[in-house]
């Protein structure tokens, strides 16, 4: 190999080491300060929850008489309270009967009651239980 061609070699390696270094120097730092799932940013691990499918799914555990109390803290399990507004609003409002606890009607000339997640939750959980939810999410009364 000629000197020409060492100096070349250097050259281009030098000019490609320096665009590596520019480009580390110069890139957007990614922010991980922090967001909707980890509002802290201290880097807990954090599982995306579908507000839909929480909704549907407290939905079918409540909807018939007798409440499956397990799948209704399996589905909050991993809902912050954030995304708690988001499954409320997901939820709606649906038929409901406080007192059966379940969407039966016994008379049929009167409709049902459209009632939001809360009152729900309130009318099938026991009061220590919904009292625990409540300290996870205070949008709860």
């Amino acid at each position: 190999m000629d000197a020409k061609t060492k100096k070349i070699i250097i050259a281009t390696t030098g000019v490609i080491a320096a665009g590596t270094i520019l480009y580390f120097v110069l890139r957007k730092k990614t922010d991980n300060s922090g967001g909707e799932c980890d509002p802290t940013g201290n880097g807990q691990n954090c599982i995306q929850v579908n507000p839909s499918v929480v909704a549907d799914s407290l939905y079918n555990a409540m909807k018939e008489s007798g409440t499956d109390e397990e799948a209704i803290l399996l589905a909050l399990k991993n809902v912050n309270a954030i995304m708690f507004d988001q499954v409320i609003k997901k939820f709606g409002k649906q038929s409901y009967n406080k007192y059966l606890g379940n969407q039966i009607n016994l008379t049929p000339w009167n409709p049902l009651p459209l009632e939001p997640l809360p009152v729900w939750l309130k009318s099938e959980l026991t009061t220590s239980e919904y009292n625990k939810l409540k300290l996870k999410y205070p949008q709860l009364t």
